[in-house]
């Protein structure tokens, strides 16, 4: 029995009658189920493109099998993409018992005007696909036809107008063009130069299979002249979202290391609004040169739309140093502390046990926020009272201080992450996911599973508590309560701890609303290197308070300095100025509108609007499958409605009535 498809397509489906060939069993089909293990067909032609065996990544041979039709129609349409041309449901069949058992996919240009179809487009194409049923419920390719008698669409613009293309994917389609462009070797080819050959081969099936289940997931390769990889580099599915808020300040640490292929596994790190560190992405690399090290930070930022981070902190390498001067020459490149001291216990020895005086005081004047004067003389007054003025180690690196003490680098902003310490928790988390020893593509698998383990603690944890958590207010000043309202509840804390901290202070006025001095008043109990006195400078409007230890500067947050003053001018609230959107509680708000968002002229304001409202839809739709797939439904509408605005400057989106005014449905 023949009938006019049912699926959502059907509208497109043709009248033309067709021989169909009866449903025939495969050998294997009644062990199989088709649901269970099963890697979809769209995975495996990711993954095995790079054998170059077709000029299409996606190429629906006789005998691909699906678990059900959307699966089939998925495949065949991103087929029809590459190919140039766009495709809808043919005719199907059904059995004795009244089910589905065969499926045609046609070229639109299938069939020819009649009374009932009578578009210009349709001139009797054959190009088609039969899909059969399989004993287990499944369907896999019968006959595929592929001789078209029209010219196929070549550009893009041109392949717009397919209306069936307007469902795929853009992230697929990226992806795809990107494996086209890129021209990849067979994998083969590769592991004959490699070692490693299975484990690589298995690392890129696994790409291509986080890929195809997570648009957002990104990777990409680098290949020698002897076909080697020789750096692998991928970003988690949240990282870009975590970099556009937070990609001011990076970390770069490549110390981890792979004792299986003795290669170092380099970690992108942030921090969050919430001091919390966020992994952006890891790449493993065969060698440390300047060359490589180029390629790394040109692909990573790449793939974070290519806006350049204020400052990128890393560990203490030659190659790495020259790379990023070439690659990123308005960022500001420091090293992390914690690299430049990784040898002082074997050069200091009892000098730097864990109980030791010495590196209780020599932390101390590294970890505090000093001016370079006070670290020189807390340097030497250190160094000499414990006779270590001559130590070679000690020595060498005083000389270098401009690269890591934050004294000489005050004024550039670090986002409280002058130390590796968010590396070094980064790392401790790797080792409880992955293993040493473990091959690449368990590394790449355990390093998502550590990220999908992370960020529903990561995301929500620190945020409810903001939210919810009453605060209670330490000390009853009006600007205590306004750092409250405006900061997320750690950042908070640290201001609170920064009002105790200027309490020892009393503030002189040397010009009345422009210059003042906040001086200790118990300087006998201060180091004998520490200042006692520090300038604080007003503008003329009173919205900024420059002081000389530069504490606002290096981490976006005011020093006890500035806020001694502006408790001594009696202010009600930290100035809008001084308060920096990354640590906020609405950290993608405009502070210029704020309370009156002007979403009609400023950028800014419509992205926060934007964002919390999306924001709003996740945290919903999170709970179950049934608003998981409402959602993301709406936002597959809106995506194809923005991409055919973009395709078509000064279109605006064609809305109904009826959607405008339908409401949100309940999720």
């Amino acid at each position: 029995m023949k009938e006019k498809d049912s699926e959502p397509h059907s509208q497109d489906a043709s009248t033309t009658s067709a021989t169909v060939h009866p449903p025939r069993e495969r050998p294997g089909d009644e062990h199989r189920s088709a649901a269970a293990n099963h890697v979809s067909a769209l995975d495996n032609a990711i993954a095995g493109f790079a054998k170059r065996e077709t000029d299409v990544v996606v190429n629906p041979k006789l005998g691909t099998s699906f678990v059900s039709l959307d699966e089939a129609y998925e495949f065949y349409n991103i087929y029809s993409w590459e190919c140039g041309f766009g495709t809808r449901y043919g005719e199907s069949s059904l059995d004795a018992q009244g089910t589905k058992c065969v499926q045609q996919f046609v070229c639109v240009c299938e069939g020819k005007p009649t009374k009932y179809n009578n578009s210009p487009l349709s001139c009797e194409c054959t190009a088609s696909i039969r899909l059969l049923r399989s004993g287990d419920g499944g369907w896999y390719v019968w006959e595929h036809q592929v001789g078209h008698n029209h010219a196929l669409s070549r550009t893009c613009t041109e392949k717009l107008s397919w209306r069936s293309h307007a469902s795929i994917n853009k992230n697929m389609r990226d992806l795809i063009r990107q494996l086209r462009e890129n021209n990849m070797p067979h994998i083969a080819e590769i592991g004959a130069k490699n070692p490693q050959s299975g484990d690589l081969g298995r690392t890129m099936e696994t790409f291509a299979r986080i890929k195809a289940k997570n648009p957002l997931f990104n990777y990409t390769f680098q290949i020698d002249s002897d076909l080697r990889v020789t750096t692998i580099l991928w970003t988690s599915t949240q990282s870009s979202i975590h970099y556009t808020s937070f990609g001011d300040v990076i970390i770069f640490d490549t110390t981890y290391r792979s004792d299986m292929y003795e290669i170092p596994f380099g970690l992108f790190l942030g921090v969050n609004n919430n001091f919390e560190t966020i992994l952006l992405g890891g790449v493993l690399m065969r060698d440390e040169n300047v060359e490589s090290f180029k390629w790394v930070f040109s692909n990573f930022f790449q793939l974070m739309d290519g806006e350049h981070p204020q400052t990128i902190l890393t560990d203490r390498c030659g190659a790495m140093e020259d790379a990023i001067l070439e690659v990123l020459p308005s960022t500001t490149h420091r090293w992390c502390k914690w690299q430049v001291l990784g040898q002082a216990k074997e050069f200091l020895g009892s000098h730097y046990t864990k109980t030791s005086m010495f590196r209780a005081e020599f932390h101390r004047i590294l970890n505090g926020m000093l001016t370079t004067d006070e670290f020189e003389r807390a340097w030497e007054m250190v160094l000499g009272k414990y006779g270590l003025e001559n130590n070679p180690f000690l020595m060498q690196i005083y000389k270098v201080r401009h690269k890591w003490v934050k004294s000489y680098f005050s004024d550039t902003f670090c986002a409280k992450q002058t130390s590796t310490q968010k590396s070094e928790s980064a790392k401790h988390l790797l080792k409880e996911y992955v293993p040493r020893d473990c091959s690449m593509d368990l590394f790449v698998n355990q390093y998502e599973k550590l990220l999908s383990d992370r960020h529903p603690e990561e995301d929500f944890f620190e945020e409810k508590r903001t939210s919810i958590d009453e605060v209670i207010l330490r000390t009853n000043l009006p600007i205590e309560k306004h750092a409250s309202e405006v900061y997320t509840r750690p950042v908070y804390e640290v201001f609170v701890q920064t009002i105790y901290e200027s309490e020892p202070y009393v503030v002189e006025a040397v010009i009345p609303n422009l210059k003042y001095v906040a001086r200790h008043t118990n300087s006998e109990t201060r180091e004998k290197w520490s200042r006692v006195e520090y300038e604080v400078n007003v503008s003329e409007d009173g919205e900024e308070f420059m002081c000389v230890c530069k504490e606002f500067e290096h981490t976006g947050m005011l020093c006890c300095h500035a806020v001694k003053v502006m408790i001594h001018l009696g202010m009600h609230e930290i100035p809008r100025s001084h308060i920096v959107p990354r640590w906020t509680v609405e950290l993608l708000s405009c502070w210029m509108h704020r309370g009156h968002p002007r979403t009609d002229t400023c950028g800014r304001c419509r992205q926060s609007e934007m964002y919390y409202t999306s924001l709003d839809l996740v945290r919903l739709a999170r709970k179950d499958d049934r608003s998981y797939e409402l959602v993301m439904k709406g936002f597959g509408d809106l995506r194809r409605e923005l991409s055919a605005m973009e395709a078509t400057p000064g279109a605006k989106p064609v809305v109904s009535r009826r959607k405008q005014k339908r409401r949100l449905p309940d999720v």
